[in-house]
């Protein structure tokens, strides 16, 4: 098995392509649907001048930087993530640009900052890689300040649509790829861990992304389609003929595939 297929966005450091992580991040970004949850999720948080923020799992510091250039001037915004390839990515991206922001190498699960130190903190689409997702969150909570927003969007892969006939071939697919994740329901669990930090005024917003069919390949193509043949589901011969359909479906231009997220944002007790 090809190493980064083994340990996924949970060590890109040890993985044999670590730029196969920043190739798939591009071209997610890239997608308008994308592009539109982000926005919302920066204007949720009322991000100001001035404002101190956090972004957890910062990836190659794309948000990171959006988020600099809404808390300039005065404002100072710190991009964490647990990958050392990423962070040299994200300050690679980053020279030559006047922006308020900083990256380091840090663990979700144990913020190196003390209490109460920012306006606000964001993680997207991370909590799916960790192995304590509501301690992670704990943390965000801990250094955000009394009154503070706390954002996290994070999707729920039983959420993932594809016009895809026979049925059963395509529902055993994509329940492959969701039961691969060690939480392939964490969208729909993430408002009640915002509950259970004690975080107040809990705000719930779906958002669903339109997958073309570079994302869509990655996620549910041969290495996924061979998953579930491994596992008896389907028949090698079934699981090939799942595959030129979907190319099919793609050159015919009548591809459709969904995954839905759901932005949480609560507010750290205080003033």
């Amino acid at each position: 098995m090809d190493k980064h297929k083994l340990f996924g966005f949970t060590d890109v450091d040890h993985s044999n392509d670590p730029d196969y992580f920043i190739r798939f991040l591009d071209e997610a970004s890239a997608e308008e649907s994308f592009q539109a949850y982000k926005q919302h999720s920066f204007a949720l948080l009322e991000l100001q001048p001035g404002q101190y923020v956090l972004e957890v799992g910062c990836g190659t510091g794309e948000d990171a930087r959006a988020i600099a250039q809404h808390v300039a001037p005065g404002g100072h915004v710190v991009a964490v993530d647990g990958s050392q390839h990423m962070i040299a990515a994200a300050r690679q991206r980053t020279e030559g640009y006047a922006l308020p922001v900083e990256f380091q190498v840090a663990d979700a699960q144990r913020l190196p900052f003390a209490d109460d130190s920012f306006d606000a903190s964001r993680a997207d689409r991370i909590f799916m890689h960790l192995e304590a997702p509501a301690q992670a969150l704990g943390e965000m909570r801990r250094v955000t300040r009394p009154g503070g927003r706390v954002l996290v969007y994070e999707v729920d892969f039983e959420t993932l649509t594809l016009d895809l006939p026979p049925r059963e071939h395509t529902r055993q697919i994509l329940n492959t790829w969701c039961d691969g994740f060690r939480n392939g329901w964490l969208g729909r669990h993430i408002p009640a861990l915002f509950r259970e930090a004690g975080l107040e005024d809990v705000r719930i917003t779906p958002a669903t992304l339109w997958l073309r069919y570079p994302l869509v390949l990655q996620m549910v193509g041969p290495a996924t389609v061979k998953r579930t043949c491994a596992a008896g589901l389907l028949t090698p011969a079934e699981g090939e003929d799942w595959l030129r359909r979907l190319y099919q479906r793609y050159e015919a231009g009548l591809l459709f595939c969904t995954l839905t997220g759901f932005l949480v944002m609560g507010r750290k007790p205080g003033p």
